[in-house]
């Protein structure tokens, strides 16, 4: 464990090398997502100057679920799409014989290879904006706060998972690109709670593509609108989740011929 949290730290120190080289962009990137964060933000303020809850949520309520959009998208923007992206890139190069020679698992290298810096602006923005809505519900106890805590952990290991599997998809498939637009596109959808949606896109949104339940289920956590069955059942996906995206990595793996067949 402890060598490959070194080899995490390496991972960091390179990417940030490269980042940094290019400051001025490093700093446009951030600044582009406080203006997109705090107009999302100024949208939900302005929804709700028309009326007092939108299908039961209230405003407090949304400030989180907005919170909880940029954090499940800034961490699968800090590390989980770039590496899906290279994945694809190594796949369709041939140059995966490379990630397999090397003496660690070959999961962990291509899950954990990129990191995008200026993401991380985007899930401290998310988190502000989540202790801000905290703030306002008032009513946050101990046992919210885990709550909150655990399913967002559980959201993002289904963003994990997706983001894996798409990538994994290049096996078999070679150029899989469109499949993250349309991972995107859903992503996108998934700023406002899945429960306004029609039933067709509520379940895309919860099944096929679970953006939706990554960032809305940690929001009603916190908002009290989550019952034990909704919890057990989001832990249990979690974890048939997890175990299918090593199976399925697995799978994929043993297809891949190389550049070298």
């Amino acid at each position: 464990m402890r060598r490959y949290l070194r080899i995490l730290a390496l991972f960091a120190r390179l990417e940030a090398q490269f980042e940094l080289a290019y400051r001025t962009n490093f700093f446009f990137d951030v600044l582009q997502q406080i203006v997109i964060t705090a107009t999302s933000l100024g949208a939900v303020f302005i929804l709700f100057s028309y009326t007092d809850t939108m299908n039961g949520w209230t405003l407090p309520a949304m400030i989180v679920l907005v919170g909880v959009f940029y954090i499940v998208q800034g961490v699968g923007d800090l590390v989980f799409m770039p590496s899906a992206q290279q994945l694809i890139e190594h796949v369709r190069l041939g140059t995966l014989d490379f990630v397999l020679l090397k003496p660690v698992d070959a999961q962990f290298f291509v899950s954990l290879r990129r990191i995008k810096f200026t993401a991380i602006a985007e899930i401290a923005l998310g988190f502000g904006i989540v202790i801000v809505g905290f703030l306002r519900l008032g009513t946050l106890d101990v046992v919210a706060a885990l709550l909150f805590v655990l399913t967002l952990a559980c959201g993002l290991v289904l963003v994990y998972v997706l983001l894996l599997v798409l990538g994994t998809l290049a096996f078999w498939f070679v150029r899989v690109e469109n499949l993250l637009v349309v991972y995107e596109a859903f992503t996108d959808a998934a700023r406002f709670p899945i429960d306004i949606y029609p039933f067709w896109l509520r379940f895309a949104m919860s099944s096929v593509v679970p953006i939706g339940v990554a960032v809305t289920v940690p929001a009603q956590a916190v908002a009290g609108r989550l019952d034990l069955i909704g919890i057990l059942v989001l832990f249990a996906a979690t974890i048939a989740a997890a175990v299918f995206g090593r199976w399925f990595w697995k799978t994929g793996l043993r297809s891949y011929t190389g550049a070298s067949a």
